[in-house]
């Protein structure tokens, strides 16, 4: 019988939990793209499962943002016309149960009061089911967009990078081992030191 040291023990553990956890949540957890990319001048363009988001500025200070769509892709509208929800409200979800909707824009529509912080509604449309997403601003810059990967799924959107509980519980489980590790390392003898005077 061959004996593993308590330390291999706990690493052997810990790897095997970390693959574990990490399969589990990587199935339904939304991905986030961080672009911090200048729209102003210049129209940004994305896409998602055939559907394509392009951005751009409107020269208008308090609606800066214009927002055109191509293919199965579609935006939040309330009133006709792409809406925007501010970051500082709290948590925005977006799904179908989303007020107002969403709608194409085959042209470049402003989006009424986009100035500062906020979140654009996005959704794919795919083989009848829909992908739900969201894109941050800031006046003209796309700082970033995410989609659910899980069809017909509510997405929250973010304005940080949130780590996923996935990475919150391995990230606790290593510095707890780290912690039991050097609490049960054995103490070194020290020799006395000689001094002379």
């Amino acid at each position: 019988m061959r004996k593993i040291s308590i330390n291999r023990a706990i690493l052997l553990t810990t790897s095997a939990l970390a693959l574990g956890l990490t399969a589990t949540t990587a199935q339904a957890a939304p991905f986030i793209v961080k672009l911090n990319s200048d729209f102003s001048d210049t129209p940004v363009s994305f896409g998602f499962m055939g559907g394509t988001f392009t951005f751009s500025g409107t020269g208008d200070i308090f609606g800066p943002l214009a927002v055109s769509t191509r293919g199965n892709a579609a935006v939040r509208n309330v009133f006709g016309s792409p809406s925007v929800d501010f970051v500082n409200r709290g948590t925005v979800t977006y799904d179908d149960s989303t007020l107002g909707g969403y709608g194409s824009f085959p042209r470049a529509t402003a989006a009424p009061y986009s100035n500062g912080d906020n979140f654009l509604g996005l959704r794919v449309g795919s083989a009848g089911n829909y992908f739900y997403g969201f894109a941050y601003t800031t006046n003209t810059t796309l700082n970033s967009f995410g989609f659910q990967t899980t069809p017909n799924t509510a997405i929250t959107a973010t304005a940080g990078g949130v780590p996923e509980p996935a990475t919150w519980a391995l990230m606790l489980l290593g510095f707890g081992a780290l912690g039991w590790a050097m609490r049960s390392r054995k103490p070194r003898l020290r020799s006395a030191g000689l001094s002379y005077a």
